[in-house]
């Protein structure tokens, strides 16, 4: 593990001999015009764009850095394929005010998924079955009160008929304690046997059961709950993409890309960033939304909390690999099932891409979660593609193996810049890491969707920035040039 404890001796010796007059320099009582901006943001997603412009708009000058050469982390629409599929997030809950807020700022408006009006067809193993069928199946292995449950809702409708959070906030309650229990076990002591366990693993939002802690579906279904009582989940028009590259146009100083951040250091006094080129960069703060598993492997000297420094070594990321593929005929027309499937096959859920009426486009995306984005994830575009046209062959035969794979989205350890799609909380983490993560170290900051205390994806990610901009805000009020 690269964070280490802070030692006034070690910060002074990781970005290559700073000496002590650089880094007072940085600090808002030393020489204020040897930094490169007041405060730094690392990262140019929702958390560290709506921190920027927070910052801005109090009259701060902010430096957002980006290792990529892209506005927006994991909001990733692909404009050049039909029908701009995203990426990356892409569902608004009527609750997100902050990304809501900021979209009509910019102007952007949101509209309607549109509907399915062709089902989903089963494929377990090698036979197809409608899901109106799947209750009385043979093959249906489920015990027979859960029957009747398609296995892509298999495993929030178990969870969500013994659900004990009735608010947001109670994931974070003392109480909460004994609900941090792994899925397998827990669903298991509920009915499920081993076919439902099978299936719940395929599509699981984390890597596998045994790893993933009931908090975490128990959180969730509360938020959703919460959420359909405001209404239904939108989608921003032109794609989600639009939302971060307009917060990062509103900006003054724009945001530098092909900035790859290769050490942090901060103190009491002030902060700085080595970039992997060598250059080093100055401010009275820094706000970091690196996920995690991105920021342990960077050299970073701060005063982190032993938590701080636990959760940085261990928070756990779902794997997700996206195939996005685009189907040469339009195969569901000759077989007559739907282009939609569930499966238990290597490309898990099949979803197809929807005109505003519902009309099949022709993309498909093959979403592969857990362990079968872990197994994915190394392998290269020919043999994913390779993967899917065999698939498809043997499932659906009408398709003759007619796919081209139009991109590949890798949201897993292997991902440099993110380290997977979404954190998660594993058994024993939650109670203590809930809220406690995000306390200052230093002059760094943190921020990011892992860091979500009252909502998930991107408004957690929304939340965490504004805290942490809040939190240097209050922070910088007590010195020269700051008002009081």
């Amino acid at each position: 593990m690269r964070i280490k404890a802070f030692t006034r001796r070690g910060a002074l010796g990781l970005l290559g001999g700073a000496s002590s007059a650089a880094l007072i320099g940085c600090g808002p009582r030393g020489d204020r015009g040897a930094r490169d901006a007041e405060v730094i943001v690392i990262g140019a997603g929702l958390s560290g764009l709506n921190a920027a412009m927070i910052l801005a708009d109090q009259g701060m000058d902010v430096l957002v850095l980006e290792a990529s050469s892209r506005i927006g982390g994991r909001m990733k629409t692909l404009d050049a394929l039909p029908g701009r599929p995203e990426a990356g997030g892409q569902q608004v809950g009527a609750g997100y005010g902050r990304v809501r807020g900021r979209a009509a700022d910019a102007g952007l408006t949101f509209e309607d998924f549109p509907p399915n009006r062709f089902g989903e067809v089963l494929a377990i193993g090698d036979t197809l079955i409608p899901a109106a069928e799947w209750a009385s199946h043979p093959l249906n292995a489920l015990p027979e009160p859960l029957k009747p449950i398609p296995p892509g809702r298999l495993f929030f409708s178990l969870a969500a008929r013994a659900n004990p959070f009735q608010d947001v906030y109670a994931w974070m309650d003392e109480a909460a304690g004994v609900h941090d229990v792994p899925a397998h076990s827990w669903m298991a002591g509920r009915g499920a046997n081993e076919e439902a366990l099978r299936l719940m693993n395929v599509s699981l939002n984390g890597r596998d059961l045994a790893s993933y802690s009931m908090i975490n579906v128990f959180r969730s279904l509360a938020l959703y709950t919460l959420e359909r009582s405001m209404g239904p989940s939108q989608a921003i028009t032109g794609g989600s993409q639009r939302l971060p590259e307009a917060m990062a146009e509103s900006l003054a100083r724009p945001v530098r890309t092909g900035a790859n951040v290769a050490a942090i250091e901060a103190d009491g006094a002030g902060a700085q960033v080595r970039l992997a080129g060598g250059e080093t960069l100055r401010a009275d703060f820094v706000i970091s939304t690196l996920p995690f598993p991105v920021m342990r492997q960077i050299g970073v000297e701060a005063p982190l909390s032993a938590l701080q420094r636990e959760a940085v070594e261990a928070m756990a990321y779902t794997p997700i690999v996206q195939l996005h593929l685009e189907a040469e005929t339009p195969f569901w027309e000759a077989d007559g099932l739907a282009p939609e499937m569930w499966t238990d096959s290597p490309l898990e859920r099949v979803f197809a891409g929807r005109a505003a009426d519902g009309t099949p486009t022709g993309m498909l995306t093959c979403w592969l979660d857990g362990m079968g984005g872990l197994s994915a994830s190394t392998m290269s575009d020919g043999e994913l593609e390779a993967l899917a046209q065999a698939e498809l062959a043997r499932l659906r035969p009408a398709s003759g193996g007619r796919v081209r794979l139009a991109h590949a989205q890798r949201w897993t350890p292997y991902n440099a810049l993110a380290g997977g799609a979404y954190m998660h909380y594993q058994p024993g983490q939650a109670p203590a890491w809930g809220g406690q993560l995000a306390t200052p170290a230093g002059r760094l900051h943190l921020a990011g969707e892992h860091l979500g205390v009252l909502h998930t994806g991107m408004e957690a990610a929304m939340e965490s920035g504004e805290n942490a901009a809040l939190a240097v805000l209050d922070a910088a009020a007590p010195y020269p040039g700051r008002a009081q």
